[in-house]
C-alpha cells in the first residue's frame, strides 16, 4: 500500500541518524493556528509515539527500523521505573526546560516561540505500559 509506505518513510525521517531516536516533529514552534499562542517544541522523543512505532514498524516487518527504535528506548529508559519521562532528548536528555524567545517574531507572527517543552515533567500513567507492550 503506498500510503503505509510512505507513512513509514516518515517515521524514519523523523529518526535521528546517530541515536535512533524519533522525534514526535521536526519544528519548533509552529502554531497550531496563525496568530495563536500554542506554539510548542516537538522535536523530542515521546516515549508512547516511540512506542507505538515500534510495534509499527514490526508489523511491516521493517526489523532494522524497529531494532533501532528499541536501542534508544531501552537506553532512554534504564534504571528505577519511577524515574522514566514522558519524553526525552533525541540523545536521551532528561532535562527539556522549556523557554520563551521573546526576540523572535514566530512563524507569521505567532508568538511567543519556544523551546523545549514544559511537558517533559508530566506524569502520564500509561506510559510505561506502552513501552512494556512494544518491548515485550
Amino acid at each position: 500500500d503506498p500510503l503505509v509506505l510512505r507513512s513509514l518513510l516518515v517515521l524514519r525521517a523523523l529518526t535521528h541518524g546517530e541515536t535512533g531516536g524519533i522525534v514526535a516533529a521536526p519544528t519548533a514552534s509552529l502554531p497550531e493556528e496563525l496568530g495563536g499562542v500554542r506554539n510548542w517544541d516537538y522535536r523530542f522523543v515521546w516515549l508512547r509515539d516511540a512506542a507505538l512505532t515500534i510495534e509499527v514498524a514490526v508489523a511491516h516487518g521493517l526489523t532494522e527500523g524497529a531494532c533501532l527504535w528499541r536501542d534508544w528506548l531501552l537506553r532512554a529508559v534504564a534504571g528505577d521505573a519511577d524515574d522514566v519521562k514522558i519524553m526525552y532528548g533525541v540523545g536521551g536528555e532528561r532535562e527539556l526546560d522549556e523557554k520563551e524567545l521573546d526576540h523572535l517574531d514566530g512563524y507569521e507572527g505567532s508568538r511567543p516561540v519556544r523551546i523545549g517543552n514544559g511537558a517533559a515533567d508530566q506524569y502520564q500513567a500509561d506510559v510505561v505500559g506502552e513501552v512494556m507492550i512494544a518491548l515485550g
